[in-house]
């Protein structure tokens, strides 16, 4: 009750000094039953420098850029796929390409959290790239340089798939190998015969063909509990006869 006094109500809180109980807490979810999502990884963290003895002085930020979706048979030119399918092959990676690296002895690094612009599917699917380091490849003799001393990229311009067939091509067989593509044929040649990729491979298509294995099982029994229950469909209820 209030009370005046000098033109003023003073008002008396009754009852206790609790708050009121929140009517949606049995609604809540514990904090066990959350689902906390993962943070998104910086894109420039995570690098991998090889050789490892330079993983502190290695400057890599001006090596030529190499996604998986380069050396993809399973990828048309416009989501980046820079050599003739034939020269191709499908679903390499970053580790495959690292390892074919390895075996070139040519310096590079691995941006694992990298993802190619062209492909939104490939940053969830076969995200990372790696950075070469194309001097490197002309000390191994995979590349070339031009007589101006600069790198025959020839990044922007696709590969056809009948550039084989013509017959200039025939007749520079021998050199066709200038510039970056020749470094990623030669990559992709190197891959085919990892042990490593043709494990993972194997591990794949065992999983694939397990997964099949148990849509069948599950179709087979979705049947059988479908039949069962509507076998007594037809039948006639019993009841007392009208008079």
């Amino acid at each position: 009750m209030g009370k005046k006094g000098g033109g003023r109500v003073r008002v008396k809180q009754v009852g206790g000094s609790k708050m009121p109980a929140n009517p949606l807490a049995d609604l809540a979810i514990p904090p066990e039953d959350m689902i906390h999502l993962p943070t998104k990884p910086d894109s420039n963290s995570g690098v991998l420098v090889w050789p490892m003895g330079e993983t502190f002085t290695m400057t890599y930020k001006n090596f030529s850029a190499i996604y998986p979706n380069y050396l993809d048979s399973n990828k048309t030119v416009k989501l980046g796929r820079r050599i003739a399918s034939k020269d191709a092959l499908p679903e390499p990676t970053i580790q495959d390409i690292h390892e074919a690296l390895i075996s070139l002895n040519i310096r590079h690094a691995i941006q694992p959290y990298k993802g190619y612009s062209r492909d939104a599917s490939s940053r969830w699917d076969n995200p990372g790239r790696v950075l070469v380091d194309l001097e490197g490849a002309v000390e191994s003799g995979v590349m070339e340089m031009k007589t101006d001393g600069a790198f025959d990229l020839d990044d922007d311009i696709p590969e056809m798939e009948d550039s084989d067939d013509k017959p200039e091509n025939k007749e520079n067989k021998k050199g066709e190998g200038r510039g970056k593509k020749q470094l990623l044929r030669q990559l992709a040649q190197i891959i085919r015969d990892l042990p490593n990729r043709q494990k993972r491979l194997e591990e794949k298509i065992k999983m694939l063909e397990e997964e099949k294995l148990k849509v069948v099982k599950t179709e087979k029994v979705a049947t059988k509990t479908g039949g069962s229950s509507g076998g007594g469909g037809n039948r006639k209820k019993k009841g007392k006869k009208k008079k």
